[in-house]
């Protein structure tokens, strides 16, 4: 007895030995970590079942004219983790086989049918038993089950009844045992791997979203700086484990670290891993290269894996280069690191490009506004102080000096936000103008404290100032206009208001719909830009009617956003 103990234990260890081997087997992990498979891949997974409990029986103890073994173990794990019908195939194969290495053997009919009924058990209770809390204890209770059932085919159709009693009361107690711990084993060396291979994977997405998160700032002006992209792979050697990196563009190595890298010429063509993964938009790996390749040394000691760098079309702009040591882990993780980072890089990079542009498009925005309001001020302007010009030589000069201000103002903005100050000693110089213009027909009222500390886009208020006047209280003939400007909350509040016709609704009603004339720069491109700045609901509030207009504007004191 004690010897039939000794021989089924070593079957069991040679079965969980192969259950590690298969663990490697990419088709077998992906079988079993996924919630469906084609019926081709459960075929397949029901020819290795089989196969192990036929390995099962070639290796198991031969006893008074029958086979001692650790066959349920296979196909009931097979039908476990692959469902009934990967366990009854399983069971077939290694059943029908049981039979035919012993035809007329007094318990071969008896096994074979066994073993389908065991690898059938083993798929109905798959569900079940994957579902439940104490997973382990259940596994070894089927087991127990299949082998009692086992025991009770062999008594209802073995033949001699007595002799089959004789071989029942003999290997029972050591089957039922150790099958039961066996195949506990045998599962548990799959969820093992499988639970490691998932915390590495999660180690490893952790790893890349902190080294993308540190490496955000870096990223906003894109590929275009280099200090910046030194920042980049800097934050990468130090947070992962990989001997060398490299960042490039369709034409060349922007940034690189690593020992193995010092000598490169980042001058010389991409090396060949890159530019065939810029053709093909693919993850490529090498682990040599061509005696003229730029990465002929490193790759002598290292392995490289580059993955894409893209923008939304899909069009690749660069890669993302890694350098591990040879032989140090399976390039399948590497791949995917290097990938996962790749593809937030890219996000990134695209947000990058798309802010810079969301910049351009302001900064054209407020050339075509210039150049929209330049021409015809500047010739009334010119208009109104030739007419000083012989009666009143000072006050022409005055209206010079507001116009060269004005101008200087207009023409040699180049910083995104200013205070509320300079961009009102814009207004001032505009009103100046104008006021020497209509002369009494105008009256402009301010009311501006000293205590205003936010920062606002240039070119905002003389638009609007523009606006009251020309068609507001000049359009009746004269009128007057109030500028004021308060705190509320977070935000300073600026209030231009005219007493003239008021705005017509349809005007309104285009602004806030975004379908305003093209000829209708002033407010349309204001609205735009304080939207676009600062968000939907600082976009300019008109309140008019035929006692005149207010158009106000909402400025943070906190300019979020702003860059």
């Amino acid at each position: 007895m004690l010897k039939l103990f000794e021989d089924i234990l070593t079957n069991i260890s040679v079965l969980v030995l192969i259950a590690y081997l298969l663990t490697k087997i990419t088709l077998v992990k992906n079988f079993v970590s996924a919630e469906n498979n084609s019926i081709q891949n459960k075929t397949v997974m029901a020819v290795i079942f089989g196969a192990i409990g036929i390995i099962a029986t070639y290796i198991g103890v031969p006893i008074q004219g029958a086979i001692a073994n650790a066959r349920v173990v296979g196909v009931l794990a097979g039908g476990i983790m692959g469902g009934p019908f990967v366990g009854v195939v399983a069971g077939l194969i290694a059943g029908l086989h049981r039979y035919a290495i012993d035809v007329g053997g007094f318990t071969a009919v008896a096994c074979a049918v066994s073993t389908v009924v065991e690898g059938l058990i083993g798929g109905l209770l798959s569900k079940r038993i994957k579902s439940s809390h104490n997973q382990w204890l259940n596994i070894a209770f089927v087991t127990m089950v299949a082998e009692i059932m086992q025991m009770a085919i062999i008594l209802l159709i073995a033949r001699p009844f007595d002799k089959a009693l004789e071989l029942v009361k003999l290997i029972s107690v050591p089957m039922i045992t150790f099958n039961s711990v066996g195949l506990v084993i045998f599962i548990g060396i799959f969820d093992s791997v499988f639970i490691e291979q998932n915390k590495n994977v999660a180690s490893r997405i952790r790893l890349v979203l902190n080294i993308t998160d540190q490496s955000l700032p870096y990223l906003r002006k894109g590929l275009y700086s280099a200090k910046d992209l030194e920042q980049v792979i800097k934050i990468v050697m130090d947070m992962s484990d990989i001997s060398g990196a490299a960042i490039t563009d369709r034409t060349a190595i922007l940034s690189y670290a690593g020992n193995k890298l010092k000598s490169l010429d980042t001058k010389n063509s991409l090396p060949g891993i890159v530019a065939l993964t810029i053709s093909s938009g693919q993850v490529q790996t090498a682990e040599n290269a061509a005696a003229d390749d730029i990465l002929y040394e490193c790759l002598r000691h290292q392995n490289a894996v580059c993955a894409p760098l893209t923008q939304r079309d899909g069009e690749v702009i660069g890669a993302l280069v890694f350098f591990t040591r040879k032989f140090k882990r399976s390039q399948e993780i590497e791949c995917e690191f290097v990938s996962g980072l790749a593809k937030l890089f890219s996000t990134q990079l695209e947000l990058s490009q798309l802010e810079n542009q969301k910049k351009l498009l302001r900064k054209a925005e407020l050339t075509a506004l210039q150049s929209q309001i330049n021409p015809h001020f500047l010739f009334n302007a010119l208009s109104t102080i030739t007419m000083f010009c012989r009666e009143k030589p000072m006050r022409a000069r005055e209206l010079l000096l507001e116009l060269s201000s004005y101008f200087r103002n207009t023409l040699q903005t180049n910083k995104d936000m200013i205070s509320i100050y300079d961009e009102m000693r814009h207004v001032h110089a505009f009103i100046e103008l104008e006021k020497a213009r209509f002369e009494d027909k105008l009256e402009v009222v301010e009311d501006i404290p000293d205590d205003l500390t936010c920062l606002m886009p240039s070119f905002i208020l003389q638009p609007l100032v523009e606006n009251a006047i020309k068609h507001g209280c000049i359009k009746n003939g004269g009128g007057k206009v109030v500028i004021e400007a308060k705190k509320k909350g977070a935000d300073t509040v600026i209030t231009i208001c005219d007493d003239g016709s008021g705005i017509p609704d349809e005007v309104v009603r285009k602004l806030l719909e975004g379908n305003m004339d093209a000829s209708s720069v002033g407010l349309n491109n204001v609205h735009k830009r304080l939207k676009s700045i600062y968000g939907e609901r600082y976009g300019l509030c008109i309140n008019a009617s035929d006692q005149g207009s207010s158009v106000i504007v909402c400025i943070p004191n906190i300019n979020k956003g702003v860059v």
